[in-house]
């Protein structure tokens, strides 16, 4: 299954929405069905800890795979979603957020969603 090529945890970037979903492990994203099921907008993707870039189009039985595009996520990219993400959320001082990897800003996404 193209999804144990995933470097977990991971993202979720809705196209119409600047809030992020976060996504630990393969054990999570196979235990929520609305995960793996969800009808994705074609322009949705999966972001994994290492940048990989992963479409969420694909169907096999009627279960979402995670497919790489084969791109690497752009540090600076990556750091404006996860602010504008905090951002959306009411954070103050979102925009002075910046991290050293698309790893690190997975983090980050993960300790705001442990603490609503």
């Amino acid at each position: 299954m193209e999804n144990s090529l995933i470097t977990w945890p991971a993202i979720i970037k809705y196209s119409d929405d600047d809030e992020l979903n976060f996504v630990s492990d393969l054990s999570e994203w196979n235990g929520d069905a609305d995960l793996h099921y969800f009808e994705y907008d074609p322009s949705d993707i999966l972001i994994d800890s290492a940048g990989v870039i992963h479409h969420l189009n694909q169907r096999d039985n009627g279960l979402i795979i995670p497919t790489s595009t084969g791109e690497i996520i752009d540090l600076k990219a990556a750091i404006a979603m996860v602010q504008a993400h905090f951002s959306a959320m009411g954070s103050c001082c979102s925009a002075k957020l910046s991290a050293r990897s698309v790893a690190e800003l997975i983090e980050l996404v993960a300790m705001a969603h442990d603490n609503f």
